[in-house]
């Protein structure tokens, strides 16, 4: 043995090479293996996921449940699978509850319709407090309404208000005549879409 090498060298590095081999085996797995693996060490965004995930799907049976369905209808790919990757990825609370109500729409067959894919790109960039403000524009302000009088009845922030306002302006949820805000038929439409 060469003085440079230590005694146990070559076994490190045939180890270090098993290992890598086996980590690229488990990255190109299928999701079971991919999965065991993210949660053995200790993956916490993939862990997270699953557990937002989990909350939906239980928000959305009970939504179904509540509804009394004997039946409900295939999701179409183009809604289902953008719809639960976007839903997992939400932490927040009320924005789960408005994927699973999107979700429990797009299964129920007197409602599917009313779900369409540029719906979920939408919520996907929403902020909570855009959707209470879209949703309150929706009940209180038919003929529209100024940023100051929506801050009033939220009891928020005039600015944040108007920086929800610019988004939901952008989002093509919201038209603005000078300072005069209106819900338009997309927002309107989402809203529909994501009733309970």
């Amino acid at each position: 043995m060469p003085d440079d090498e230590m005694p146990y060298s070559g076994a490190i590095e045939e180890t270090v090479k098993a290992a890598g081999k086996a980590l690229d085996l488990i990255k190109d797995a299928s999701g079971p293996i991919a999965d065991a693996y993210g949660l053995i060490i200790g993956d916490r965004v993939h862990a997270a996921r699953h557990r937002r995930l989990d909350a939906i799907m239980r928000k959305t049976k009970k939504i179904l449940k509540d509804r009394d369905l004997s039946e409900t209808a295939e999701v179409a790919e183009q809604i289902a699978i953008p719809l639960l990757e976007a839903a997992q990825r939400e932490p927040r609370e009320e924005m789960q509850d408005l994927w699973a109500r999107l979700l429990a729409n797009a299964m129920d067959p007197a409602r599917r319709d009313d779900v369409r894919p540029e719906y979920i790109q939408a919520l996907e960039k929403l902020h909570p407090i855009d959707a209470v403000i879209l949703q309150k524009a929706s009940e209180a302000f038919s003929g529209g309404f100024v940023p100051h009088a929506m801050a009033d009845v939220l009891k928020i922030r005039p600015s944040s208000v108007n920086v929800s306002l610019d988004h939901l302006v952008d989002a093509k949820c919201v038209t603005r005549n000078q300072d005069l805000h209106k819900i338009s038929s997309f927002g309107s439409e989402l809203l529909l879409a994501c009733q309970p």
